[in-house]
């Protein structure tokens, strides 16, 4: 080859090294990962948030208490030494007496609920409190009497049901039943005939007085 074949061929040479090299692009069908498609913390926090829901319609509808007289609130947590969770703020809606005497039970009961739908519930749920909302304060008693918090309160006796009839006709129970006429005039007849009895084995004379006998007026 000449000397000008040789020029074009470096020329060439040197034209094709100085073009930047393919970079392969990703086709839509790629199996490669990137951060966007791993699940972020506002769906995490939305998907526990349904859990918890869950939990509490369950809660209500198996012990029957009236949807109206018990919800919650969901707050958002955080904490230093765990991850981010979720508060339960447990709201009385309705007053009755049996929410509060029973509220503890109903805590667990809701906790044993949340842990069957979701067995990572103890990790991110970060505890319970109790709120009144309720229409109308005025239906709650009042404080009672200071010194009653700490007064001893002596068991009350059991109440007893009205007397029971067994078969035969025979009542069962502290009443007073009164004897028959039959056994009244028995019991009578049987005084009179010791009465004469005893008549008969002491006559007059013997202890220095007669038969009373009736005097004609």
């Amino acid at each position: 080859m000449g000397l000008l074949g040789d020029s074009l061929m470096r020329w060439l040479g040197g034209a094709a090294s100085t073009r930047p090299p393919v970079r392969s692009r990703s086709g839509p069908n790629s199996t490669q990962f990137v951060a966007s498609q791993a699940t972020s913390p506002a769906k995490g926090h939305a998907e526990r948030k349904e859990l918890l829901k869950a939990a509490m319609r369950d809660l209500l509808e198996r012990n029957r208490i009236p949807e109206g007289w018990l919800s919650a609130d969901l707050l958002r947590t955080t904490s230093v030494k765990r991850e981010q969770g979720i508060h339960v703020r447990l709201l009385v809606r309705h007053w009755d007496p049996r929410l509060t005497l029973h509220g503890v039970a109903l805590e667990q009961d809701f906790f044993e609920r949340l842990v069957a739908l979701d067995p990572t519930a103890p990790q991110w749920l970060m505890g319970f409190s109790w709120q009144f909302n309720l229409p109308d304060p005025s239906v709650c008693p009042e404080l009672p009497d200071p010194a009653s918090w700490t007064a001893v309160v002596a068991p009350q006796p059991e109440p007893q049901g009205p007397p029971t009839t067994r078969a035969g006709g025979i009542i069962e129970g502290p009443a007073y039943i009164p004897p028959a006429q039959e056994d009244v005039r028995a019991d009578l007849e049987r005084l009179l005939a010791l009465r004469d009895d005893d008549l008969k084995r002491h006559g007059p004379g013997e202890d220095g007085f007669a038969a009373t006998r009736p005097v004609g007026i």
